[in-house]
């Protein structure tokens, strides 16, 4: 089977493929080659970048904008169809998030209507499509790394509720952050050909004020997948 994981955004979409012939990462972003993340992972990660030219003339920097989008998502596809084997395919796509400003808001719809539509186009064998809500992701994320119990629930009236565990540092799935995705790929024990670079990093990445970019992508990407895994 072929499992497959699209965090989506303007700036750094990510995917994380997984099937018989073993696991690629893929970043698609809008930093520099040379820029230090991107310069740690090139290794292990297939990545390409992007510039977005801002004109002073609106339709030249919308229809930049656009040819862009159109070069990711065939990008995302050419890159799909050169490692996918002749199983079904599964895919899981992370949905938007609406908290956003207009601005960026509109441009991600813009380019996920996009990759959505070449995947439905051109993914052969695709048995299942599914989009994922940001926060359903973090649930599901810590339900598989932490748990869940059966929990009593009711006076009068009782029923059995699934609850799931928080994480090491207390916080439940649906707040998780990107230091708690980041730190349940650790705790998942995860083994891969990003595992010894994660392990590398922790205390370095977990030092810093933001999570930088293209690993939280990176990292949705992966949970995208395992979710995909784990639930076709």
């Amino acid at each position: 089977m072929n499992y497959i994981g699209i965090d989506i955004s303007k700036v750094s979409t990510a995917m994380v493929i997984e099937n018989n012939n073993g696991e690629f990462w893929f970043s698609y972003n809008n930093k520099k080659l040379s820029n230090k993340w991107n310069k740690d992972i090139c290794d292990i990660v297939n990545i390409k970048t992007y510039e977005y030219i801002v004109d002073e003339n609106y339709s030249k920097s919308e229809i930049n904008k656009l040819e862009i989008f159109l070069k990711i998502s065939n990008d995302i596809i050419n890159d799909i169809l050169s490692v996918v084997d002749d199983e079904k395919s599964f895919i899981y796509v992370e949905g938007y998030n609406y908290g956003k400003n207009v601005g960026p808001i509109i441009d991600l719809v813009g380019i996920g209507g996009l990759i959505r539509g070449k995947l439905l186009e051109n993914v052969s064998n695709l048995e299942k499509i599914e989009i994922i809500a940001p926060t359903q992701l973090k649930s599901l994320c810590c339900e598989m790394v932490y748990g869940y119990e059966n929990v009593e629930i009711g006076k009068r009236v009782k029923r059995i509720e699934k609850v799931i565990n928080k994480n090491k540092k207390g916080v439940t799935g649906g707040n998780f952050d990107k230091f708690d995705m980041y730190n349940a790929i650790i705790d998942y024990n995860y083994v891969g050909i990003m595992s010894e670079y994660i392990n590398q990093k922790k205390d370095e990445i977990n030092a810093l004020k933001d999570f930088p970019k293209p690993l939280e992508d990176l990292d949705d990407a992966y949970w995208l997948k395992e979710v995909c895994k784990n639930n076709k």
